[in-house]
């Protein structure tokens, strides 16, 4: 079978590219393996000095702690005493101080008088012999079984001046204990903590496996980062040596990493070398079947040309990404589908402008007629109309008036807030002060309503940079909406605070609240909520608030519940010297 040009194109450029990347992959994966291998070593190291922190410094600041504590003449005093149950009393508010969990009294014949426990009470000391080999007048710290369970220990001497015996604090190092060390650790940690031996190791707690010991077989791998195999996967540790009593070898804390489980962070990497490795296989493929088509490309476009020609379509072939006239033909086209986009969408704002001229002219249609009926009934009827019906007459022609205004001023708010030409005059200002005076300037309407307003100001609210007077707009819209939708008895309630990098504010209250099915379209001119507004004058207060939060970059937050109240959150930037302040804390 005889490939075309074009497959031969395509499967020398598929050759190229599957070798090129083939040999990165490998290379990748060789210098991520080094690399891990390097930086487990040195996370190793620093466990191991984080461990010996937690383990021997701990015992050691407990053994300075005991031996301040022993020290004090009552507890001198009751060691005189030599009552067991004193003694142990005694230990045991000692424990409690220097926090740890088992304490016993050891007279100088190493015998232990009293044990907080009362297990080893009349018993000779488990380390009587190393105790005994002991420097008298100095603590010791050191790591030893008791009852089968490794302890931490620290051994004080009581001195009176004379010696008088040795206060034994022991802390249990348990799974509970290395597990609390894993979870503090950002290492994917197995820790064992293991007695060395002639008869041969033991691990005595930890969550490494039995078959990670082997890394304790070789004496000279304790000193280094080491591996070993098991049955589970390779290992990387290093050996910790702990001070241990009447011990040749002593006790060890082995600290490992799981290979595969420290690899994983990179395994993501080398299966994004693959999906890149079979993408730009296909891009390859593509690219180079392109690559032959465009060698041929003028030819089979004259052809084409031609077949058409004879069936009478003389449009041309579009060629783009050339200089030529095919090329300039397709740019053409494509500026050609720019305008044609261009124009649908303003024709879209334009039937967007006439939807919005409609629904307002028919809102303005119905206070205008209601008004101009009033005015024309008193003009009739003014001789004859009673004093009191004319006063009715006047105050609902001028709620109709107010309704028209209030409209008419809505519009033009929200008319510049769209225009092109606006712009923010943003100013630095104290926003506590701002709710403070919005609120003060609603306190006697809320007060006429029966709704308690309330405004929460912190003291260490930071200054802003808005501009004040959108802002009290966007402040005096929301709470105008809160007590119109508020029965007497509810809460208006005005609050403030810092919030990821700016200031969030909330108007909230306990009115009728909204319908779920409102609220995405609450702050749209042709929501529900709004032409029913509109009715009663008004329909683009949120609009205007929305508006201004979007202005402000941020954006109107609603949540409400039927029955409950509703609350509207929007946030604000923080002026730079409130930003440069935080940054220097």
């Amino acid at each position: 079978m005889t490939l075309s040009f074009q497959s031969r194109i395509a499967l020398l450029f598929a050759a190229l590219f599957v070798a090129v990347q083939a040999l990165t992959v490998v290379c990748i994966y060789l210098a991520v393996r080094d690399n891990l291998l390097r930086q487990l070593d040195q996370d190793l190291r620093y466990a191991e000095q984080a461990f010996r922190q937690l383990l021997v410094e701990r015992a050691e600041r407990v053994a300075g702690e005991t031996g301040l504590l022993v020290a004090d003449f009552g507890f001198r005093s009751t060691v005189t005493g030599g009552d067991p149950a004193t003694i142990a009393s005694a230990l045991e508010n000692l424990l409690l101080r220097v926090r740890a969990q088992r304490g016993m009294f050891i007279d100088p014949q190493f015998n232990v008088v009293a044990d907080s426990a009362g297990l080893w009470q009349g018993r000779t000391f488990p380390y009587a012999q190393t105790l005994a080999e002991a420097d008298a007048d100095r603590p010791l710290v050191w790591f030893g079984l008791l009852n089968d369970r490794l302890q931490e220990w620290a051994l004080v001497p009581v001195l009176a001046p004379l010696p008088m015996g040795w206060v034994a604090v022991a802390q249990a190092v348990d799974e509970q204990r290395i597990a609390r060390f894993r979870q503090n650790s950002l290492l994917p940690l197995h820790i064992g903590l293991a007695e060395l031996s002639a008869n041969g190791n033991r691990l005595l707690a930890g969550s490494a496996p039995e078959a990670a010991l082997a890394l304790l077989n070789n004496p000279a791998d304790r000193a280094l980062t080491a591996t070993v195999d098991t049955g589970q996967g390779r290992y990387l540790g290093r050996v910790l040596t702990l001070p241990a009593a009447g011990r040749a070898e002593g006790i060890v804390a082995l600290l490992q990493i799981k290979f595969t489980d420290a690899f994983a962070g990179y395994r993501h990497m080398l299966l994004l070398a693959a999906g890149v490795l079979l993408l730009g296989l296909l891009a390859t493929l593509t690219g180079s079947v392109i690559i032959a088509r465009n060698l041929s490309r003028p030819l089979r476009a004259l052809a084409g040309a031609g077949e058409r020609a004879v069936n009478g379509d003389f449009a041309a072939s579009s060629l783009t990404g050339r200089s030529d006239e095919l090329g300039r033909l397709a740019d053409t086209f494509v500026r050609a589908a720019q305008l044609a986009g261009q124009l649908g969408e303003l024709r879209q704002k334009d039937q967007e402008r006439r939807e919005l001229v409609a629904s307002v002219s028919h809102d303005l249609r119905t206070p205008l007629a209601a008004l101009r009926g009033f005015l024309e009934t008193m003009q009739r009827k003014a001789d004859t109309l009673p004093s009191d019906e004319q006063q009715h007459f006047l105050d609902t022609a001028l709620r109709q008036t107010e309704k028209v205004s209030r409209l008419a001023q809505e519009l033009f708010e929200l008319a510049k807030l769209e225009c092109d030409d606006a712009s923010l005059n943003p100013e630095s200002f104290n926003l506590a002060e701002l709710l403070q005076d919005v609120a003060q300037k609603y306190r006697l309407q809320a007060e006429q309503r029966g709704v308690s307003l309330q405004a929460e100001l912190r003291p260490d609210l930071p200054i802003v940079a808005a501009d004040i007077g959108l802002i009290e707009r966007l402040l005096t819209n929301l709470i105008d909406n809160a007590l119109r939708h508020t029965p007497k008895g509810g809460r208006v309630r005005l609050d403030a605070w810092p919030a990821r990098g700016r200031v969030a504010v909330a108007v909230g209250d306990t009115g009728i609240g909204i319908s779920p099915e409102y609220l995405p379209t609450l702050c749209d001119w042709d929501s529900p909520l709004a032409r029913r507004a509109r009715a009663d004058g008004g329909g683009f207060g949120l609009i205007v608030v929305g508006k201004i939060a979007q202005l402000h970059g941020g954006r109107l937050q609603v949540e409400s519940t039927l029955g409950v109240g509703s609350e509207f959150r929007f946030d604000l930037p923080l002026a730079d010297s409130a930003r440069a302040a935080g940054g220097s804390r």
